[in-house]
């Protein structure tokens, strides 16, 4: 009783917050909680956090793993939600966590746009909710290289250097959602018929969820994640330097709405997940589309390889649209209890042309044909302070796939995680995205270690450990090859206005090396160091200070230098960034993540030496539009072109305009 009362006294208080505080600019808020050690690698979690931002977590309808899966929980604080559930029964309001000793203010502030607390409602409210609701959005985006490149100038590009993007999209958090997204890339030419010239890329979807038994519905396209990911992987598949503990869990996330403008690694069908009783879910899925595929020979009945650039630019590559004709089915079963959860997927793939990739040594394990099919177990138990999960996948009759490890906290001041993974040469999965050191599935053993320590208040320690080893050659190696990765990170609160990391990372493997009539492996190793300092954090304007330094194999350097300055206040919001660099080499080659347009996510590259600006400015002349225009510059020291290919640029400087307005209705 008096804990409810409690409850009613923190909702009635944080129904009378300020406004500003019960709002965020998700734009800054992600890149907050993203802007982490080596930024080259965090395109997974920016995703997950978008599809989080769209698609808010209910915690009267969560499971523990999907409140790990956003990473921003401690394995404290989702028991004091589950155990909150249990003993007082459903949230009354996303405020009432300020009850619970586990979460401070901070903490909530920081889940506050990803979780939501909703009450079931029927069909019909559900429908005009969506209609009718607050976070519903339309966006248009334009960019543009300023400087022209050879395509252009020698005709191989049959459209104009315009990239235009639209999407839209009408949600009812935790009931349901309607959008589409369209996309023109550079180079491409619109799409011409009798009335309305269009881009290539559309993309639509209806999307329903907890509706009495139908847990999930989607017509149109759409994403899957099971288990670990070993068949069905849906993108969100977080790098090593995120954060050493959580990374390597993935979340039974069952169907997603897909929202990407990325045009690939999708389902365009339909999909059902019904509830048979508590806990007890069934899943069904259909899939038909066309993809892009490399035709093999002239009548084009064979295809060396599925193309998944999107790009249709040049005559080559409108030739390779739509070239193969893929069809998915499937069914999963999950069985998810207070303690226990598992389940089994099976995946049909067909396509209406074989498969055979070229003949070289590192694809003789690559799936050849036209027929495939993908089946797997998956679970996890919460022992104690500790998660054991785990998956087995197997390949038709062909190679398996293993990953299974663990979870958990000693103490407050200690987490640990462990993951074993197995892949055999020839385990061939499509769709799947599991925690490896290469994004192609199969051909890799591996064993990840990761810690978490916290000896003073203010002192954080991240470090992990990653050894594996390549059973059969790859595209980069001679032969069997092994390698290791690790890193060790110090976070340091210096106040509430400022922070500062210094990370170390060592990777060290072997290379393809070519000597005389014959290749083979040399050792290899890369050295990166960041220290990064953030200040002023609790006002307008703040500031990022940052250093990175490469050294590739003892002897080739790089390193990368750049200030941030970030103003945002009522309708103005301004982002600069001065930034400088210098590499001996390829190998030595600095990446760094930059703001950008809303619902986009970009890391450049820096090979060479010179320097780069770039200058946001956002703009709210209404209360739910806002304008962003971003100018960015790069001037290299020395080269008289820039690029490659069709893509060569003359001259050593780079220019590109973007522009964005974002309607929020």
């Amino acid at each position: 009783m008096k804990s409810r009362l409690l409850t009613l006294v923190v909702v009635s208080l944080a129904s009378h917050l300020p406004a500003q505080e019960r709002g965020t600019d998700i734009e800054a808020h992600i890149t907050r909680l993203i802007q982490q050690g080596d930024e080259a690698e965090n395109q997974g979690y920016y995703d997950l956090l978008l599809y989080y931002f769209d698609n808010p977590i209910d915690l009267n309808k969560t499971t523990g793993q999907e409140l790990a899966q956003l990473g921003l929980l401690t394995r404290q604080q989702i028991a004091a939600i589950l155990a909150h559930i249990e003993a007082t029964g459903k949230f009354m309001s996303i405020y009432e966590l300020q009850a619970l000793p586990a979460f401070t203010l901070a903490d909530i502030k920081a889940i506050r746009p990803f979780i939501t607390v909703s009450a079931d409602v029927s069909l019909g409210k559900t429908l005009k909710g969506l209609f009718k609701g607050k976070t519903n959005y339309a966006t248009l985006g334009y960019s543009r290289l300023t400087q022209t490149a050879l395509g252009y100038r020698n005709g191989a590009y049959l459209g104009s250097p315009d990239r235009m993007q639209l999407r839209f999209r009408l949600r009812n958090p935790g009931h349901a959602s309607l959008g589409f997204s369209a996309q023109k890339d550079p180079g491409e030419p619109w799409l011409s018929n009798a009335r309305i010239p269009r881009p290539d890329y559309l993309s639509a979807h209806a999307y329903l969820e907890n509706q009495g038994r139908v847990k999930q519905l989607v017509v149109g396209d759409y994403r899957l994640q099971f288990g670990q990911g070993l068949v069905l992987g849906a993108g969100f598949m977080v790098g090593k330097n995120i954060e050493t503990v959580a990374t390597i869990k993935q979340a039974t996330l069952g169907i997603l709405p897909y929202t990407s403008i990325t045009e690939n690694r999708f389902f365009r069908g339909g999909g059902l997940a019904i509830t048979l009783t508590k806990g007890l879910t069934v899943t069904m899925f259909y899939s038909n589309q066309k993809l892009d595929a490399t035709p093999a020979d002239s009548a084009a009945t064979v295809v060396s390889a599925i193309r998944t650039s999107g790009l249709h630019r040049t005559a080559a590559e409108v030739q390779a649209k739509d070239q193969l004709h893929e069809q998915v089915w499937g069914t999963a079963i999950t069985l998810d209890l207070a303690r226990f959860s598992t389940g089994m997927v099976i995946v049909n793939s067909r396509f209406d042309k074989t498969i055979v990739p070229p003949a070289r040594d590192y694809n003789k394990f690559k799936f050849t044909g036209n027929k495939l099919v993908n089946y797997s177990w998956f679970g996890q138990y919460q022992a104690g302070s500790f998660l054991v999960f785990g998956e087995v996948a197997q390949t038709g009759k062909a190679g398996m796939g293993i990953n299974m490890g663990l979870i958990g906290s000693i103490s407050k001041f200690v987490s640990l995680s462990m993951l074993y993974r197995k892949f055999d040469p020839d385990f061939q999965s499509l769709y799947g995205l599991p925690f490896a050191e290469r994004g192609t599935i199969g051909n890799e053993n591996g064993l990840y270690w990761g810690i978490q320590l916290y000896p003073l208040r203010k002192l954080a320690i991240a470090a992990y450990y990653d050894m594996y080893r390549f059973p059969w050659l790859t595209a980069t190696t001679a032969a069997p090859a092994s390698g290791l990765d690790y890193m060790l990170r110090l976070s340091y609160t210096i106040s509430k206005e400022a922070n500062a990391f210094v990370q170390l990372r060592h990777e060290s493997g072997r290379q393809r090396e070519n000597r005389g009539p014959t290749f083979i492996n040399q050792p290899v190793t890369l050295l990166k160091s960041v220290i990064n300092f953030d200040y002023n954090l609790e006002h307008p304007l703040t500031f990022r200070s940052r250093a990175q330094y490469n050294l590739f194999g003892g002897a080739e350097a790089g390193w990368l230098l750049y200030q941030d300055i970030n103003y945002n206040h009522l309708k103005i919001g301004v982002t600069a960034r001065i930034l400088v660099f210098d590499t001996d080499s390829f190998n030595a080659r600095q990446y760094a993540y930059e703001k950008d347009m809303l619902f986009t996510y970009t890391t450049r590259m820096f090979n060479g030496q010179g320097v780069s600006y770039y200058l946001i400015v956002k703009y709210k002349p209404l209360r739910h539009l806002a304008l962003r225009c971003k100018w960015s510059y790069t001037e290299y020291a020395g080269p008289s072109e820039i690029g490659s290919g069709n893509d060569l640029l003359e001259g050593n400087r780079r220019t590109q305009i973007t522009a964005q307005l974002h309607y929020v209705f």
